[in-house]
């Protein structure tokens, strides 16, 4: 059996250049997915703004843009700017579900209108320099939704279609459909991810003959090793979990970035003992000195 392909995801808010670049360090992921860029056909940024995006983020990661769209122009021409900027794979954000996004008619509510999806596919498809992967949930209110989602992307040859086992009104929330997933995935004629509450090594065993691979999101934040542990991979000669948290810790700390490194340590805080002690005392802490303090004292 091929080796599966583990993806980082695309998580806004928590992924970006210093974590991608601690964790492409770490190894065991394959790809690592922006979080989203808006393609709007009113205002595509010049081929130096796109550039500049991505400015600090090292060149050993293996970066795959995502953009976020309802309009095929818009995507096709910022899909053929980063693939002219060397990103030969573009992610098509069809499954965020964050509500001031679905109300914009973006990422998840474009399952809500599957023959409007078929005509952005049909659209875009046949004009994009680079690869398309596309990612999506498992549908919009039920998951017996799936079944037809898959039928409209059978109709077009693409890289891969990443599912979220979740719906679009459960967000993040709740126990992702994994027996769906396996039962209506394995009809997809396209290369599929799986993505939904992967935090341990021994929770990617889907067997499906199209499963390409697995997108780990917040179980990659708590776990920086999980991406080797799929893959059987030792972690010597890697960062030590210390030194992986503390070195993001400081780059934000230099930064007073404090909110952020709240909604990291989160997670971060689950690969110690007493996580939920540990967490509740810094997020107490308004400063970005005494926090980074804490955080050595942790270890």
């Amino acid at each position: 059996m091929a080796e599966k392909v583990i993806q980082l995801a695309p998580m806004l808010g928590l992924i970006d250049a210093p974590f991608m670049n601690a964790i492409a360090e770490v190894g065991g992921f394959d790809e690592i997915f922006a979080p989203y860029m808006l393609a709007d056909e009113r205002s595509i940024p010049k081929p130096q703004v796109l550039a500049r995006r991505f400015s600090g983020i090292s060149k050993s990661v293996n970066l795959v843009p995502q953009l976020l769209s309802n309009n095929a122009d818009a995507f096709v021409a910022m899909a053929n700017i980063l693939n002219d900027l060397g990103y030969p794979k573009v992610n098509w954000n069809m499954g965020c579900p964050i509500k001031f996004v679905v109300s914009k008619n973006r990422g998840a509510a474009l399952l809500r209108d599957l023959e409007n999806l078929e005509r952005l596919l049909d659209s875009a498809i046949g004009r994009l320099k680079p690869e398309l992967s596309v990612k999506i949930r498992i549908g919009f209110s039920s998951p017996d939704e799936f079944p037809a989602i898959i039928e409209i992307f059978n109709k077009f040859k693409i890289n891969e279609l990443i599912i979220h086992a979740r719906t679009a009104e459960q967000q993040y929330g709740g126990e992702p459909y994994r027996q769906a997933f396996i039962e209506s995935a394995g009809n997809s004629l396209n290369p599929i991810v799986y993505n939904g509450d992967i935090t341990r090594a021994d929770e990617a065993d889907i067997s499906l003959p199209n499963l390409k691979g697995y997108m780990i999101g917040r179980g990659a934040i708590a776990n920086p090793y999980i991406g080797l542990q799929i893959k059987g991979l030792p972690a010597d000669n890697v960062p030590t979990f210390k030194q992986f948290a503390t070195e993001i810790t400081h780059w934000y700390c230099a930064r007073n970035s404090l909110n952020r490194l709240k909604e990291l340590w989160k997670y971060f805080a689950k690969a110690l003992d007493k996580p939920d002690e540990i967490f509740a005392k810094l997020q107490k802490i308004n400063d970005s000195e005494k926090f980074c303090e804490t955080v050595e004292s942790l270890f």
